[in-house]
């Protein structure tokens, strides 16, 4: 894990298996801040305080720390301050575990002032500071959770810092659509959209937080960040360990984990302890791509690559919306659901119930292993001459031959339809010994023209 390579880290003194830090918001300047000779000391407003604690939350959510409001104690102590001028320009930083005594669990924030040419140069190119009022996916709540993760003992991906006049590289980057990502990045996944650590644009690795003409910031810890933390901490299993569903119909009690309109941008990693979960993108009008395997990066909502499920992570359901959605289940057990447009639905390994809603749907299959006799999927709405049953990715061409019963010849099928019960059932002899290796089944009958092979 390479944001964790120098294994600074808090101690846990009481060996019970968690860390428990305590915080302040400090309202004067420490000895740290005149030590380092900062200017312009402010203490947290009401917003910066409320949107710190949620920053707090989101690491809480995935590994084993706790954060205490408190002046004092704990196994670690972190502070929260504002200044306006030094450290060379940078908008905010913050010191790693065992870095000095002094230094240790501090943050810092740049919140511009007027008073001078710099501050308002500042302000007026970043909306009046993002730190001054950060919220739900602004440049703001972004840093409180990027520089938490420094004094949880997370650097950036590569040996790079803040340095003199890097917020006007940010907003040259931003008007020239250009930064120095090919010659300081170390690794390939340096980016937004993998780390939040990273000072890299997601659009480096081919994905894109951007709709409607905005852009969203990261508001919680990305796929590698989750996969750090857990190393130096061990992952929390009690977080989501009941049924739980993301984006509509949220039960997350989590402000980046839920949407309420399709106009919102949604930007997360899934860390879940367990029980029967669900990705909800239903309420969503564009095309989107939802992958169930963890791991693995959706298109959700308009924006490219902006939800990932983290290593560990099982996610059985999906919900698509009325866009042309692509849902790819994983090797348990799954109920996808299309919603309306004409969607397709791959259900991977593990028995699958397919749902593919209003619209030409299709249903694919892409190795044996897919559907079996002894787990089949089931296609709950299938409307024949409408909805496909795609093979090709197993015939790769070679077709099937439909027969009654099979006789021992590879790539035989038999196509049955049940009156009473209104099932129909697909069976195929891949190998050809005499017996079904591959099965679906259906509500609504199938023909032999709608299954492409």
């Amino acid at each position: 894990m390479h944001l964790a390579r120098y294994n600074q880290r808090w101690a846990d003194q009481d060996g019970d298996g968690r860390i428990d830090l305590t915080y302040q918001f400090l309202t004067a300047p420490n000895l740290a801040f005149v030590g380092m000779r900062l200017d312009g000391f402010s203490e947290f407003n009401a917003q910066q305080k409320a949107q710190a604690k949620l920053a707090m939350q989101t690491w809480a959510d995935v590994t084993n720390v706790t954060f205490t409001e408190a002046q004092a104690g704990g196994e670690g102590q972190m502070s929260f301050g504002n200044f306006s001028e030094g450290m060379h320009g940078a908008t905010a930083f913050a010191f790693l575990p065992n870095s000095h005594p002094i230094l240790d669990g501090q943050s810092w924030y740049r919140v511009p002032s007027d008073d001078t040419w710099s501050g308002w140069l500042r302000s007026r190119a970043s909306g009046d500071g993002p730190n001054q009022l950060p919220v739900m996916g602004s440049a703001g709540r972004f840093a409180l959770v990027h520089e938490i993760g420094h004094t949880l003992g997370l650097d950036h991906p590569g040996d790079y810092n803040s340095r003199e006049d890097i917020w006007l590289d940010w907003l040259w980057n931003r008007i020239s659509g250009d930064d120095d990502y090919g010659l300081k990045a170390d690794v390939v996944e340096d980016s937004v959209g993998y780390t939040l650590m990273s000072y890299w644009s997601e659009t480096n690795t081919g994905q894109d937080f951007a709709k409607d003409d905005a852009s969203v910031y990261p508001s919680a810890p990305q796929l590698h960040d989750i996969a750090a933390i857990q190393k130096l901490y061990g992952p929390n299993f009690s977080t989501r360990a009941g049924d739980t569903t993301y984006g509509f119909n949220s039960n997350t009690d989590r402000d980046y984990l839920t949407a309420t309109s399709s106009a919102d941008k949604l930007v997360f990693s899934v860390w879940d302890g367990g029980g029967n979960d669900t990705l909800d993108f239903s309420g969503f009008t564009q095309d989107q791509e939802i992958n169930l395997n963890e791991g693995a990066f959706s298109d959700v909502g308009g924006l490219r690559g902006n939800v990932s499920i983290a290593h560990g992570v099982a996610i059985e359901n999906a919900m698509g919306g009325s866009g042309k959605d692509l849902l790819v289940g994983n090797e348990l057990g799954n109920q996808l659901r299309g919603g309306a447009g004409d969607d397709v639905l791959k259900g991977g390994g593990g028995a699958d119930e397919l749902w593919g809603g209003a619209g030409r749907d299709t249903f694919m299959f892409s190795a044996v292993s897919d559907s079996t006799p002894q787990a089949s999927d089931r296609i709950m709405d299938f409307t024949t001459g409408q909805d496909e049953i795609s093979l090709a990715g197993m015939t790769r061409g070679s077709g099937l031959n439909f027969v009654g019963a099979f006789s021992g010849n590879a790539r035989e099928a038999v196509l049955a339809y049940d009156e009473s019960t209104h099932q129909g059932t697909l069976a195929i002899d891949f190998a050809g010994r005499g017996l079904a290796d591959f099965q679906i089944t259906t509500v609504g009958r199938m023909a032999v023209t709608d299954i492409v092979a």
